[in-house]
């Protein structure tokens, strides 16, 4: 018996023109995503600036300790608009906020001070980087082909993993960083020859399953990504001198190139 072809892939093709509701309901999540992320990244410079002074500091202290309870009890109370909503059989398909969106802020919140309170001078810096790039990301996964979201995280690994490697604590760990990715890269190649050869599936259990249209162009894409990335990241974490800070360039060279070709391709 011929096989059936895939289902096609609602991310691969343009959200507007096959479902207005979904297409406004991403939208606004994505907007909502990028809102709080500035919002956050301000927030942080204001405590920054708190924890500056050493008359505001005990306040500053204080106030993450606060702040990581109010994650605690947002989460706890979106779990029971959650319960609440599946109880009275409400429809939140495309609604923005509801009880899961409660949940997802409150975790957040949470670990974003819990990293400050653990360290809040290398905290803070962390997640001036780590906010905008989970919103950028965001982004891609909503609006790209899953494709690219893949090619834009390998690029991400590689660029993130030697610049780790460039600081203080990371110069010590550069071959545990290495390794880290370069495992990354070998699973993702394992993952996508096993969507292959099953024409385009991720089976989870018996029932539940995602069913993706990639084009043999994809395939070629997703497997040679992690091979060049792979070698970019060893050479940025393995030498010395200038070459770490050429890789990194030489990752957000690929990671633009592809983004203009895929962003052509939506059009």
């Amino acid at each position: 018996m011929a096989a059936q072809m895939p289902e096609k892939n609602s991310k691969q093709t343009i959200p507007g023109k096959t479902d207005p509701k979904r297409s406004e309901y991403i939208t606004n999540k994505v907007l909502l995503v990028f809102s709080g992320c500035l919002l956050g990244v301000l927030g942080l410079m204001f405590l920054n600036n708190v924890l500056g002074y050493s008359v505001y500091w005990e306040i500053g202290l204080a106030a993450i300790g606060v702040m990581r309870i109010v994650g605690v009890v947002l989460a706890v109370i979106g779990v029971l608009l959650v319960l609440r909503e599946k109880k009275r059989g409400f429809d939140m398909s495309y609604r923005v906020f509801k009880g899961s969106t409660l949940v997802v802020f409150g975790i957040a919140l949470a670990i974003v001070f819990s990293i400050i309170d653990y360290n809040a001078a290398t905290g803070i810096h962390f997640l001036y980087v780590a906010l905008p790039a989970y919103a950028f990301a965001y982004l891609i996964y909503h609006s790209y082909q899953p494709e690219f979201f893949i090619i834009a995280m390998d690029c991400a690994a590689a660029a993130g993993a030697i610049a780790a490697g460039q600081t203080a604590v990371g110069e010590n760990y550069k071959k545990i960083l290495l390794a880290g990715v370069l495992v990354l890269y070998v699973l993702q190649i394992i993952g996508v020859a096993k969507v292959k050869s099953d024409l385009g599936r991720i089976r989870l259990g018996d029932k539940r399953r995602y069913v993706f249209d990639f084009s043999r162009n994809a395939y070629v894409m997703m497997f040679l990504t992690p091979v060049i990335m792979g070698a970019v990241s060893a050479a940025g974490l393995m030498l010395t001198g200038r070459v770490p800070f050429g890789c990194m360039v030489a990752a957000g060279a690929y990671f633009f190139i592809t983004a203009v070709y895929y962003t052509v391709k939506l059009v």
